[in-house]
């Protein structure tokens, strides 16, 4: 039975519960011509080293989350893209350092199509042959990766800020780490991983709660609910690793990242919206077009329109990336790190305020969109978190907590800036 859940902020509705170890959640959205299914892992490229059960610590080849995801849309009867496609439904997939996820959107035959997702995500099909033949496919986009100086900038910065952590390597691995993995090698990870209560599927449209309930209880599989394993975690040092790092791939303009290195000490998922909150309202009063230093640097011709930012929260790594192109890297380091070390000069309450209030809309608006709904329901809830909790924590945000954040980031030792040109 799911349990349904209701925001009287934003009139919307959620029905969340467990059905045979797997953590769903529904919004339906009457009326709405498409509908969107979301089956997520808690496995991502991060997760190369773990124990199962009581067993010992075993690291296994970089890349392998990654693979495993190309590898299951493989089936003995074709390819499940194929399938999807003659449901009438867009299929895709993804894996980034934390998950790996499996989606589709259709305007038809949601049902079958929620029995295909469900039945071919719980039913591998790996053979020397395939898994071989795979490793061809992926070397060439790893390689077609490394050419790429928007690709390279970012994980030189990765590598200049972390010292161990395996964030810093690419999610599809190495040339060499590809050609380690084996069909054995994969079935440890996915019977590990790939387990009902380490999952979290995620479904928006207009859709029937009873008629979904009824699918995933006929359809997952009840033998094999159980999460049993330990991966590995991570205690980074508060400096970064190479404050500099500098590569040549003949470009007229530069690509820059520039990155801090967070401290995620204290974060889990009942601080988690907190900290996102104070990082993104801090950015935005920062870094985006409306704010004075997005002007000062964009009228100086120190940066263009692809200059941009992200914060990236997560259990034992966090880390802000700042980025474009720009003629002059440095100076836009020097630019930034002057105007942070000015402080709570530089913050005004106007700007706090207008932040929250786009933010408020923004969460608002999400609610209209059934692909951005259901990734921000599935992100929030493969964390433990409920997505509608995020109204009130936004307005419980304050502006002193802000200028904390703001003197934090003037510490220099949590800098780096990777360079392409």
């Amino acid at each position: 039975m799911l349990e349904r859940l209701y925001s009287d902020h934003i009139k919307e509705e959620l029905y969340t519960g467990v059905i045979k170890g797997l953590r769903v959640n529904i919004i339906p959205k009457r009326g709405y011509a498409k509908s969107f299914a979301m089956i997520t892992t808690k496995f991502g490229s991060n997760d190369i080293e773990f124990s199962k059960g009581s067993g010992p610590m075993k690291e296994y080849p970089k890349g392998i989350a990654h693979f495993l995801e190309h590898k299951l849309f493989e089936q003995e009867e074709g390819n499940i893209f194929n399938k999807f496609a003659e449901m009438g439904a867009s299929p895709n997939a993804y894996t980034n350092f934390q998950i790996t996820t499996y989606y589709f959107t259709s305007t038809e035959g949601f049902n079958d199509n929620l029995k295909l997702l469900v039945n071919f995500v719980y039913s591998p099909h790996l053979t020397e042959e395939n898994v071989n033949k795979e490793k061809g496919i992926i070397e060439q986009e790893i390689r077609m990766y490394d050419d790429n100086p928007n690709f390279r900038v970012y994980y030189d910065a990765l590598e200049g800020m972390y010292f161990e952590h395996p964030v810093q390597y690419d999610i599809a691995g190495t040339v060499e780490s590809i050609y380690e993995i084996t069909p054995e090698l994969l079935y440890e990870c996915y019977n590990t991983f790939y387990v009902p209560e380490n999952m979290v599927i995620s479904i928006v449209g207009d859709v029937s709660v009873e008629e979904i309930g009824k699918i995933l209880e006929e359809n997952v599989p009840g033998d094999r609910n159980k999460a049993d394993f330990k991966v590995r975690s991570y205690s980074e040092e508060g400096k970064v690793q190479s404050k500099s790092i500098s590569k040549k791939m003949g470009l007229s303009i530069p690509n820059f990242i520039i990155g801090f290195k967070d401290n995620p000490e204290g974060v889990d998922k009942t601080n988690w919206i907190k900290r996102k909150l104070e990082m993104d309202i801090l950015c935005r009063m920062l870094f985006s077009r409306s704010s004075s230093l997005y002007e000062k640097l964009y009228d100086s011709g120190l940066i263009n329109e692809s200059f941009s930012y992200d914060y990236t929260l997560e259990k034992d790594y966090c880390h802000l990336i700042i980025g474009g192109e720009s003629r002059n890297p440095q100076k836009v380091m020097e630019e930034i790190r002057n105007y942070i070390s000015e402080g709570n000069t530089v913050l005004k309450s106007e700007d706090f305020n207008r932040v929250k209030k786009t933010l408020t809309g923004s969460f608002i608006s999400r609610f209209n969109n059934i692909e951005g709904l259901g990734n921000f329901i599935n992100d929030y809830f493969i964390r433990g978190i409920n997505p509608f909790d995020y109204y009130d924590s936004l307005k419980s945000v304050k502006e002193s907590q802000i200028l904390d954040r703001l003197t934090f980031l003037d510490s220099e030792e949590r800098w780096v800036i990777s360079v392409v040109e």
